[in-house]
């Protein structure tokens, strides 16, 4: 071989690697540990986590699968989630299936990036395997361009009884409340009638957010979900939003009125006038009464 067809052999030897280079980029999704060998009734934690290979990128969605004959979810916890806004928060869709959804606003790069975490139980002896399905992620590119997604399973071996004392994964030691948030109110005429609504957002980065609840005015508090439609579109109203998590602990957030009523039809400020007044007059009439009885 010459060195001129060396030299094409070289080049084209060359953009082929680095077109399969190309094509091997995208996302990973991976499971911590990637191995568990465990008894019947024995609990163990399953960590998501997500690889971006060097890319930005700013929402992910996917299915993470199990044999639910084999394994029971006892929790799902996102504290520490690399998502900062949840559209659907992971949760069991059907049996042997979890659904997850979330947004990086500003996107994610890293190795480790902490999706979720799973608690399972065994119910029964066999193998088995954790499995991300359906795995979508979106480049942070101001386009929503889709990246190709991997996935490494996670195996897992469930033999008759545990060799010691049946393992129980430990609750999460969470005594902080979830991170401050500023609820914001919106309108659009394409959403909800053209009707205000209202849009939260906070992240627990303990035990994970449980709900939220929202108190318009006096009302009581409400379980609600963002985006929340107001009752009171009027706007006069303190707006109160209450973010819980797992583990009880609370932060509420307050939106001052947007339009205040005026001062007349605030039934304090009106109450507290009335009173001023009525003192006003009681002590005129006292003076006065006191001046006639000094004439005398």
């Amino acid at each position: 071989m010459n060195n001129k067809n060396l030299s094409v052999f070289f080049l084209v030897s060359c953009f082929l690697f680095l077109a399969l280079a190309s094509l091997a980029r995208g996302a990973e999704i991976f499971f911590d540990p990637s191995v568990q060998d465990l008894g019947v009734g024995d609990q163990f934690e399953a960590r998501v986590f997500l690889n971006t290979e060097d890319e930005k990128l700013n929402a992910f969605d996917g299915t993470v699968s199990f044999a639910p004959n084999l394994l029971e979810v006892k929790e799902i916890r996102d504290g520490n989630s690399i998502i900062n806004f949840w559209v659907e928060q992971p949760h069991l869709a059907s049996p042997g299936q979890i659904y997850f959804s979330g947004i990086t606003p500003g996107g994610y790069a890293g190795e480790n990036g902490l999706v979720f975490t799973a608690v399972f139980q065994a119910l029964a002896e066999g193998k088995g395997k954790l499995e991300a399905r359906e795995a979508r992620a979106y480049l942070n590119d101001g386009e929503g361009t889709e990246t190709q997604v991997s996935a490494t399973d996670m195996r897992i071996l469930i033999s008759p009884g545990s060799v010691g004392p049946t393992i129980i994964v430990a609750p999460v030691a969470d005594t902080n409340p979830p991170e401050d948030f500023t609820p914001i109110v919106s309108r659009d005429p394409q959403l909800f009638n053209g009707k205000y609504f209202l849009v939260f957002n906070t992240q627990d980065k303990g035990s994970g957010i449980d709900h939220y609840e929202i108190r318009e005015g006096g009302r009581p508090f409400r379980t609600a979900e963002s985006p929340y439609t107001l009752k009171n579109q009027a706007l006069d109203e303190k707006i109160r939003v209450k973010a819980v998590d797992k583990n009880g602990n609370v932060r509420i957030a307050t939106v001052p009125p947007l339009m205040p009523s005026p001062w007349y039809k605030n039934d304090i400020i009106l109450v507290i006038l009335i009173f001023v007044v009525l003192l006003a007059v009681f002590y005129s009439a006292a003076q006065k009464k006191a001046a006639r009885r000094y004439e005398k």
